[in-house]
């Protein structure tokens, strides 16, 4: 069974990265059939006009769409147009090494009983050795690979003395669709969540839920909630030799103070949504968030510094509703919460 897929990139303002990625995609040793772009870019004309040239030598049926902003809204208007039983979710930098989608398409193929619901491509720390940045204005700063590199030391710290509740919650629910040796042989493992440059789903997974339209524009943490959402359904697991390079820190996509609650209120939502009350990781939300908080006012030197710590600060004091709150109940907490620490 040979398996076709979809590519749905959600982009904003950003042509240049279009350019460095979607050409390695389309290159792929397994090609998409359909390219899906969703743009929600104050010019939207330069990035249709430019994704036609870059897909005039592939037989990709491409499709281009203007939208609001919201990486959800728009990640859900592409999966409209979806007509294969797999769809990757890459960002508009997610740079694709030779042979990443063979080896997620793959992984798909060889479980024939159909509990794998998602597969997502392993993170590399350094780009392909064939990627060449020429003649481009979207170059990864040095003190972009530095915290790319430093965060990686930082999350292992973090999973010992202030554990991710995400983590915590995705870990719960890997004895749902157990794998089988033979998968677990073929380089996969089960993964607690699919980071979002980096995801991919079976398509009728994906549609019985799609993205959580609650978490607006950056929509921090979507891709957890549909990992949790995708774990429902089958497994949620990692193919160790498909890679995928992100090019660039996505920090600083939205003002200081939004992007400070976000962190704390998008994570508690999620969780709150997605467990039972009492489970361990609407426990570790308190812990976890003061962790963040004190984190945030170390940097505030800048004008965003101070106001990403104190839009988390106050959005600490609103994590205890969370805790307590029915899962149907969460998402009108978190719009309520919002309001409060954001404005």
């Amino acid at each position: 069974m040979s398996l076709r897929y979809s590519v749905v990139i959600a982009t904003r303002n950003r042509l240049s990265a279009l350019r460095l990625s979607v050409p390695r995609m389309l290159s792929q040793s397994r090609p998409p059939t359909q390219l899906i772009v969703v743009d929600s870019s104050d010019e939207h004309g330069p990035v249709a006009t430019a994704l036609q040239e870059l897909c005039q030598q592939s037989p990709v049926k491409l499709i281009v769409r203007h939208s609001e902003r919201g990486a959800s809204i728009q990640r859900n208007i592409g999966l409209d147009f979806v007509e294969t039983p797999v769809v990757f979710f890459p960002d508009d930098d997610s740079i694709f090494f030779p042979g990443t989608a063979q080896e997620i398409i793959e992984t798909y193929e060889r479980d024939t009983t159909g509990s794998i619901a998602a597969v997502c491509a392993a993170e590399s720390a350094t780009p392909p050795e064939d990627f060449l940045v020429v003649k481009t204005n979207y170059k990864m700063s040095k003190l972009d690979r530095l915290r790319a590199r430093v965060q990686r030391y930082r999350s292992r710290l973090e999973q010992c003395f202030f554990p991710d509740p995400g983590a915590i919650l995705g870990r719960s629910l890997f004895h749902t669709f157990p794998l089988d040796p033979q998968q677990v042989q073929s380089n996969v493992t089960p993964v607690a969540w699919m980071t979002g440059f980096r995801m991919t789903f079976r398509t009728d997974v994906i549609q019985r839920f799609k993205f959580d339209i609650n978490l607006t524009r950056y929509s921090l943490f979507e891709d957890r909630a549909a990992s949790y959402k995708a774990w429902q359904m089958g497994a949620v697991v990692g193919a160790r030799n498909a890679k995928i390079y992100h090019y660039r820190s996505p920090e600083k996509r939205d003002n200081g103070r939004r992007m400070g609650a976000q962190q704390l209120l998008n994570l508690a939502y999620v969780i709150a949504s997605n467990s039972p009350v009492g489970h361990p990781a609407r426990r570790a939300l308190r812990r976890f968030g003061t962790y963040k908080t004190l984190l945030y006012s170390t940097s505030t030197k800048d004008s965003f510094g101070k106001d990403r710590y104190n839009g988390a600060k106050d959005a600490l004091k609103e994590i205890p509703l969370f805790i307590t709150a029915a899962p149907e109940n969460a998402a009108q907490i978190y719009r309520t919460a919002m309001e409060r620490c954001a404005s």
